[in-house]
């Protein structure tokens, strides 16, 4: 398989002394669905937000297609971010702007701000917006309101605009945490979508084994910043999963 990520020894100690990433080290391949699980504060989000240089790494490399970004800036780092698409927990949508319009803020990578406050958009630009509401399952919704959809939904509106960037990695931190188990289901079937059919890369941090094992090919495990595991979902039994989550821990069920 094609290898798209290189973490060597990643490292982020934050201002404050708070080591997040101590030498962490796995590699993700071209067109997998990556879950990265592990207790909250083990790193996964720090570990997302330095995937896309939001967050610098203090340490270690970072390799894309097998050239280092851990030192990119200005117009080099502007096209690297462009190649990966973000979902976030609590949508980052704007409420009192339509679908449409959300999904078409994907496009600020190559359109300026300017022309995005006056909705001055392509004409492709927002045939192709339709299109993926559409593939989202939200054709017949283009001129609501964000704020007007349920929490899936807004979620699904999420997820198309981080595909109006043509991006090759789908980074979702957290994406069904604040949802309920059916609605849940519904949006990871979507990533699960994105990934099989448009052959794009899904890194998703996730807290429920029970969608670990139906959606990941591969999983890695974070506590305390380091990689506890590293391998196949199946292979997360129970000695594994209080190894990772603490003894008293007790593994919680989406149906």
């Amino acid at each position: 398989m094609e290898n798209l990520f290189k973490l060597d020894k990643l490292e982020k100690t934050y201002p404050n002394g708070v080591r997040a990433l101590k030498g962490v080290s796995f590699d993700v391949n071209k067109g997998e669905f990556l879950v990265i699980i592990g207790l909250s504060g083990s790193g996964k989000s720090t570990m997302l937000r330095c995937l896309n240089r939001i967050h610098e790494p203090t340490g270690g490399d970072l390799q894309f297609k097998g050239k280092s970004v851990v030192s990119l800036k200005g117009r080099e780092l502007r096209q690297y971010r462009s190649k990966i698409g973000m979902i976030f927990q609590h949508f980052n949508l704007v409420p009192r702007k339509s679908v449409l319009e959300n999904v078409l803020t994907g496009t600020l990578s190559r359109t300026s701000i300017f022309k995005s406050v006056f909705n001055m958009y392509s004409d492709a630009d927002r045939q192709k917006a339709l299109e993926l509401i559409e593939v989202v399952g939200l054709k017949g919704k283009e001129m609501h309101r964000a704020d007007n959809l349920s929490g899936g939904q807004q979620q699904r509106v999420s997820i198309a605009r981080a595909l109006m960037q043509d991006p090759e990695v789908l980074l979702a931190d957290e994406p069904v945490a604040s949802l309920d188990p059916a609605t849940s289901h519904s949006v990871m079937e979507y990533l699960r979508k994105i990934q099989q059919q448009y052959g794009i890369t899904v890194i998703c941090n996730l807290h429920f084994l029970s969608l670990v094992r139906e959606y990941g090919t591969r999983v890695v495990a974070l506590k305390g910043g380091e990689k506890m595991f590293e391998g196949s979902p199946s292979e997360i039994d129970e000695d594994w999963f209080k190894r990772i989550y603490g003894e008293q821990a007790v593994e919680v069920t989406i149906n």
